[in-house]
């Protein structure tokens, strides 16, 4: 072709394939690992809790995240990225919900491209009555510390293993020592060190769930079961 060596026309042609292939390979892991863990997916896992699927997508995989196409597209200037999962029921005779929120918006500048990402994912028990707020945290995780929420004093609960583990924050010494009875039943989902985050306000009690950060949605997911019961039974202790 005019003399051009042949190398000019071979190199981008090889790079082509070689990025489309990469493409195919990463959507077969994606797939793949969608399969392996469908017990995240939002219609199985309102199954395993007994709970309705109020909002979302049931095929949405609350750990394999990129297998929804509008995560991995990604946002523009147009079309935020937008998951809104809200599961709720009362398995264990207590008012019980999960949400799953995950919003990127994106704004193109002269210079800049910004994105701002709001992550909620948490399981909510529901109390008959109100009660004095508080905040149970593990004070060491494998990701490192949790981010205290409420401005609320650390507490001894009387109980030096539970005071070992956990920080609990409230402005009533009595709940204090209720929860110390309480937390060593959330023991299996802080296994390895995956963490521990309850924070209770006005009649609600929430795990709290990150997605980058102790405790990790997939992790405390894993015992979303365990997670239900021991929420349902802190609700009742509490709050009746």
């Amino acid at each position: 072709m005019n003399g051009m060596p042949i190398q000019v026309l071979l190199v981008p042609l090889i790079g082509l394939v070689v990025v489309a292939y990469m493409l195919v390979m990463r959507y077969k892991r994606v797939t793949t690992s969608d399969q392996q863990y469908s017990n995240y997916r939002a219609g199985e896992l309102a199954q395993r809790l007994g709970l309705q699927l109020l909002s979302g997508d049931p095929g949405f995989n609350l750990f394999i995240i990129h297998t929804d196409q509008q995560v991995l597209n990604g946002p523009t200037d147009k079309k935020p990225v937008d998951v809104n999962i809200k599961m709720a029921g009362s398995p264990q005779g207590v008012p019980l919900e999960l949400i799953y929120v995950y919003n990127v918006t994106q704004k193109t500048g002269f210079d800049v491209i910004r994105r701002e990402t709001l992550f909620d994912c948490r399981m909510i028990a529901h109390t008959r009555q109100p009660f004095p707020s508080f905040e149970v945290l593990s004070r060491n995780t494998a990701m490192g510390p949790i981010q205290q929420i409420l401005p609320l004093p650390a507490v001894p609960t009387g109980n030096p293993i539970v005071d070992a583990a956990y920080l609990v924050a409230t402005g009533e010494p009595r709940l204090a020592q209720l929860l110390g009875t309480l937390i060593p039943g959330f023991a299996q989902l802080d296994q390895n060190r995956n963490g521990i985050h309850l924070v209770g306000e006005g009649t609600s009690i929430s795990f709290v769930m990150q997605q980058n950060t102790a405790p990790l949605v997939a992790n405390a997911l894993y015992y979303a079961e365990s997670m239900a019961m021991n929420l349902s039974q802190v609700a009742k202790a509490v709050g009746g």
